[in-house]
């Protein structure tokens, strides 16, 4: 075993991932992992392959590959002719793959049109009860405001000057209270929660969350990934695989941390406070750290 397959089965094993879950995260043989792992390279289906191989098997237990290659490069066979492939083979998927992959969308898409029907419905009602509210409230300030006018005109015509001078402090004074109130009850609602990138290096995020006082996280799946979830103490919440019909929610509102291993993040989504992260970078493997500061 050489230095590096050393160095990647140390990182499989601390992620408690078996040979088979890479085989299924990666779709690399797992001859070839083992190949790999063992410093086999002879094995491969061509030299050309080795360095795409051992890049997608970093970017799965989350070594940053490019490192490991300056390292180790004189472990790695280069191929005779450096080409642009391999560093585009951990997007390529087989044949076999992209065809399950549309086989889903096809039969997401009814749900998904079932799912705007709903939502059109659902707005129209809205659009004409919140109209009918509104009408009915213009139709009762009408009818308070004719009775006001019509007792203000009496008085008018039977008090004197001091007494319609009291009268206008009289009405000034609730619309004051009203005014206070109004401030009040702005003062008192939540406000909206902001989240923000605050770095990005490589494969790996932290963002801050802030202005709120929840913190739930929602990780779904288009496909199936392997994730691992983390809270601020580095505990250890969930560690499985995640499917279209699996979606996981991790309510941290007491927590200040949580992090997220994704091992597939081309079949992941990532949502916090139903707000959806979109991901700094075009690496399959991603690392995902969120800091929450309550309100």
């Amino acid at each position: 075993m050489t230095e590096l397959g050393k160095i990647l089965k140390e990182a499989r094993e601390t992620k408690g991932l078996s040979l088979d879950d890479l085989q299924q995260i990666t779709k690399i043989q797992k001859r070839y992992l083992i190949g790999i792992e063992e410093g086999n390279y002879d094995m491969m289906p061509g030299q050309f392959y080795v360095r795409a191989f051992i890049k997608q098997y970093a970017e799965a237990v989350g070594l940053d590959a490019e490192q490991l290659f300056a390292e180790h490069q004189t472990e790695i066979p280069v191929p005779v002719q450096q080409e642009e492939v391999p560093q585009n083979l951990s997007r390529v998927q087989s044949r076999k793959s992209i065809a399950v992959q549309d086989s889903k969308w096809v039969d997401l898409l009814p749900k998904i049109l079932i799912a705007i029907v709903l939502v059109a419905i659902a707005a129209v009602i809205y659009y004409f009860v919140a109209k009918a509210i509104s009408n009915n409230d213009n139709a009762g300030t009408t009818s308070d405001n004719n009775q006001q006018v019509q007792v203000e005109e009496g008085n008018l015509d039977s008090a004197d000057d001091n007494k319609a001078d009291d009268k206008a402090e009289d009405e000034k004074a609730p619309q004051e209270d009203a005014a206070d109130s109004e401030d009040e009850a702005k003062e008192d609602e939540p406000a909206a929660g902001e989240l923000k990138l605050a770095s990005s290096s490589g494969n790996s995020s932290t963002y801050d969350l802030s202005n709120t006082d929840e913190f739930k996280v929602a990780v779904k799946s288009t496909g199936e990934s392997w994730v691992t979830v983390k809270d601020s103490t580095g505990k250890t919440v969930f560690n499985n695989m995640i499917t279209a019909d699996n979606p996981q929610e991790f309510d941290q509102t007491d927590d200040t941390q949580i992090s997220l291993n994704i091992g597939r993040s081309t079949d992941i989504e990532v949502f916090v406070n139903d707000e959806k992260i979109d991901y700094e970078s075009d690496s399959i493997v991603q690392n995902i750290i969120i800091n929450y500061t309550k309100e």
